[in-house]
């Protein structure tokens, strides 16, 4: 029942428990910043006064004391993937003063033949070192871990209305289940996902056969086909040429993928196999990109930074759209093709105006 004194302590006590609450949440950030964990966000809140008397008048609750309320100040930690609230909660229980008795895991409490909100809550103090100059903050707080779909089905929950089981109807609880179980099978295969891609990324880094014809050009395969050595060695030409320093960052991965991928060159095979004629006149085509890029766009060789790794795969796959004919009204269309689906998508206009000047650029490109 309602405890007048209780919420007439609080209100007095609100500036404090701000002040708390921002020392918290640095000192939550700074916890999981040196554990080297990463999360989609770190927030709090400090209950408001309104919020608090209407718990304070449950019948079903009884607080003998203002720390009786836990979640005077509640911090919250969402995570990209499930398997990272247990790297929080390790981080947490190092970092603060954890009450293991009022502490729960949520996940673990709920039925297995239900669904629904699942997070982990800990119940802690502060840590003794901001109690030094602060020992008015000796108060319990809330941290709450839970994934981002844990966190969006919450947060619709409580739009929903539903709070409780009694709060709808037995239908629509039902319905409520089975969204919240496919929720939950998301969370499981976006930890699966990253895996595998994690797998993926880690085999890439070893010895690969480029040469082998089956294997499919993507962004991570894009790094070990850039540091192989034709790659390599026409960059550092290109970069030599133009004055610049190579640099080991990749050129845009994503792009000079769909570059390649316009031009059908699909495969690090057929790659390296197309870099074979190229290189021997690859010095002569820059030399007339660049001049055609300074009269498009406004900025030349010269205009680099550094060079990227990668940066010779962007001049190959020009040379193979302007490859395959020598009709001007051909190598238009082709350069036009070339730029709406790497460049302008939605502008067919610009594509084609790009294109003429490419084209001009290479009038006696034989």
């Amino acid at each position: 029942m309602l405890k007048p004194e209780l919420l007439e302590e609080y209100r007095s006590r609100h500036g404090r428990f701000e002040a708390l609450g921002r020392a918290l949440h640095t000192r939550l950030e700074e916890v999981l910043g040196r554990g080297g964990v990463k999360v989609h966000a770190i927030s709090y809140r400090v209950k408001a006064p309104e919020s608090l008397a209407g718990k304070l008048a449950r019948p079903d609750k009884t607080y003998q004391r203002l720390d009786d309320v836990t979640d005077l100040i509640g911090l919250r930690v969402i995570t990209w993937f499930e398997d990272s609230i247990e790297q929080v909660a390790r981080r947490v229980e190092e970092g603060f003063r954890v009450d293991m008795d009022r502490s729960v895991d949520k996940r673990s409490l709920q039925e297995p033949s239900s669904f629904g909100y699942r997070s982990l809550h800990y119940v802690c103090r502060p840590p003794e070192e901001l109690l030094v100059g602060h020992p008015e903050w000796d108060w319990p707080f809330e941290i709450q871990i839970r994934t981002i779909l844990q966190h969006a089905w919450a947060e619709m929950e409580h739009d929903l209305g539903y709070k409780s089981p009694e709060a709808v109807p037995r239908p629509v609880r039902r319905r409520f289940s089975r969204l919240a179980g496919l929720l939950e099978i998301a969370d499981h295969e976006l930890v699966e996902l990253r895996r595998t891609m994690e797998s993926y990324a880690q085999q890439a880094r070893q010895p690969v056969g480029l040469e082998q014809g089956h294997v499919e050009l993507d962004t991570v395969l894009l790094g070990p086909l850039a540091r192989s050595v034709p790659v390599v060695e026409l960059d550092a030409t290109l970069a030599g040429r133009l004055g610049k320093r190579l640099e080991d960052t990749l050129f845009f991965p994503d792009y000079v993928v769909r570059m390649l991928s316009s031009v059908e060159l699909r495969r690090p095979a057929n790659v390296l196999q197309q870099l074979v004629p190229f290189s021997a006149r690859m010095m002569d085509f820059a030399e007339r990109y660049f001049r055609f890029t300074q009269e498009a766009w406004s900025f030349g060789g010269r205009d680099f930074g550094d060079v990227r790794r990668g940066y010779s795969l962007v001049l190959l796959a020009h040379w193979q759209a302007l490859s395959g004919s020598e009709l001007e009204l051909h190598r238009v269309e082709r350069m036009t093709d070339f730029y709406r689906k790497v460049d302008y998508p939605n502008d067919v206009q610009e594509a084609r105006r790009v294109a003429r000047l490419f084209v001009r650029s290479f009038a006696d490109w034989k």
